[in-house]
C-alpha cells in the first residue's frame, strides 16, 4: 500500500468520526466510567492512540527519544486517557481529530514509499509499516465505531458504516472483528444474535457475510 493509499484510508476514517460524532451529538450520557463511554469518550480514546503512534514515527525518522509502551500496560494507559478527557465537549474532541489527522499526514510525508514496505521499524508489531498505519488510522478506529453502534443498539447506523467501508475491506473480512471488544459473552450474543435478525429479514448478504464471518473468529464462544 502506498502513501496515497493511506492518506485515503485516514480520509475515510475522518469523515467517519464526523457522521458518528453527527449521529450522537446529543448523546444523553449524564456520567461515563471506564467500563461504559460515551460517543465522546470513544473519539477521545482514538484520538489517544492516533498521537501516539503519530509521535513514534516522527520520532523515528528525526531520531527523538521515544518511550514506547510494554503490552501489559495497555489498560493502564487507556484508564489515563479516559481519565485525561472524560467529560470534554464533543466538538472540542472532534477538532483535536482534524488536527491529529492532519498531523499524521505530516509524519506520513517524511517516509518514502520504500519505507512503508519495511518491517524493521521499531513499531512494536511483526508487519509491514504501511500495516502499522493502517492499524492506527483505519482498523483501530473503525472497529471503535461498530463497537460502539451494536453496543447502543443502533444496528442501522452500524450497517451504513459497514457499507461505507466495503470497498476498503477488499476481501479482507478482518475490519469487522470487533468481537475483542466485547467483554461479556452474553451482551455479545444478544447483539449479534439482533444482527443476524436482520440480515436474515432483510436479505442482507452483505451483512449476513459479516456475521458468518464473525461466527467464525468467535467460535466456539459466539
Amino acid at each position: 500500500m502506498d502513501k496515497k493509499s493511506i492518506l485515503e484510508l485516514g480520509n475515510h476514517t475522518h469523515n467517519t468520526i464526523i457522521q458518528f460524532c453527527e449521529f450522537y451529538k446529543n448523546e444523553n450520557v449524564s456520567e461515563t466510567s471506564f467500563s461504559d463511554w460515551s460517543a465522546g469518550d470513544v473519539i477521545a480514546h482514538i484520538n489517544s492512540w492516533i498521537k501516539f503512534s503519530k509521535d513514534k514515527l516522527e520520532a523515528f525518522k528525526k531520531n527523538y527519544p521515544f518511550k514506547d509502551i510494554d503490552e501489559s500496560d495497555i489498560e493502564k494507559i487507556n484508564i489515563s486517557f479516559y481519565e485525561k478527557y472524560k467529560n470534554t465537549a464533543l466538538d472540542i474532541i472532534l477538532n483535536e481529530t482534524k488536527t491529529l489527522f492532519e498531523d499524521y499526514g505530516r509524519v506520513l510525508d517524511l517516509f518514502e514509499e520504500k519505507d512503508l514496505l519495511s518491517d524493521e521499524f521499531p513499531t512494536g508489531f511483526s508487519c509491514a509499516l504501511w500495516e502499522y498505519m493502517v492499524l492506527d488510522l483505519f482498523l483501530h478506529p473503525i472497529q471503535h465505531i461498530f463497537y460502539y453502534h451494536v453496543k447502543r443498539g443502533n444496528y442501522n447506523e452500524f450497517i451504513k458504516t459497514a457499507e461505507s467501508c466495503k470497498k476498503y475491506s477488499k476481501n479482507n473480512m478482518k475490519i469487522y472483528d470487533f468481537s475483542h471488544l466485547f467483554e461479556q459473552k452474553e451482551e455479545k450474543e444478544k447483539h449479534f444474535n439482533k444482527l443476524k435478525d436482520i440480515a436474515k429479514n432483510t436479505d442482507n448478504k452483505f451483512l449476513e457475510e459479516i456475521m458468518t464471518n464473525l461466527a467464525a473468529e468467535c467460535a466456539p464462544s459466539y
